[in-house]
């Protein structure tokens, strides 16, 4: 665990302004097999969810991101905010959406390369696209992968991050803030 020790303190840094981006790639080294790879992803995942929120001073109900770790890696975030779904360049408060576009977005290319070339090295199949979802009352958080294998990885992520938060924008009518489920993915 020194390594992830290591690397989500650099990863903090980053995003206090305290270290520069390319720094996180000095820290990215690992030899692992296929579980460690998955257990690397899982940590990434949850800190990807936890700056996501850290980001709004904790003042949403639930996150969702959709993380593209094909060739222009990006994260696409939404939040849901008194009741009702809001892509995080639609928020009103500019410092968050400063927070999000300066520190955090610009991480996905050098997660995208430490997650899946963990993978790559214990000659597993990389992840296409994964979708992370949190529910601040329950502090429960989930994650669905789609990896490059399957059928799903070749649709266009406009279409996912649509279909997606057009299904949650109805879901989450009916589904009590503090579920402790997931919601509905896409695909």
């Amino acid at each position: 665990m020194g390594f992830f020790n290591r690397f989500f303190k650099k990863v903090e840094e980053v995003n206090k302004g305290e270290a520069a981006l390319s720094e996180l790639e000095s820290e990215l080294y690992i030899e692992s097999p296929e579980e460690e790879a998955r257990n690397y992803w899982v940590e990434m995942a949850q800190n990807i969810i936890v700056n996501v929120v850290k980001a709004t001073d904790n003042s949403v109900e639930r996150a969702f991101v959709l993380v593209d770790m094909r060739e222009q890696p990006s994260f696409d975030i939404f939040y849901q905010i008194d009741g009702r779904l809001v892509m995080w360049n639609q928020l009103e408060d500019t410092s968050i959406k400063e927070k999000l576009e300066n520190e955090l977005l610009p991480q996905a290319p050098a997660v995208a390369s430490a997650v899946n070339g963990n993978f790559e090295e214990a000659e597993h199949v990389k992840i296409a696209y994964a979708e992370l979802q949190f529910e601040w009352a329950t502090g429960a958080w989930f994650s669905h992968i789609i990896w490059e294998d399957d059928d799903n990885a070749k649709l266009a992520k406009e279409e996912i991050l649509s279909q997606w938060f057009n299904t949650l924008s109805a879901e989450i009518k009916t589904q009590p803030l503090d579920s402790d489920a997931k919601l509905s993915w896409y695909p």
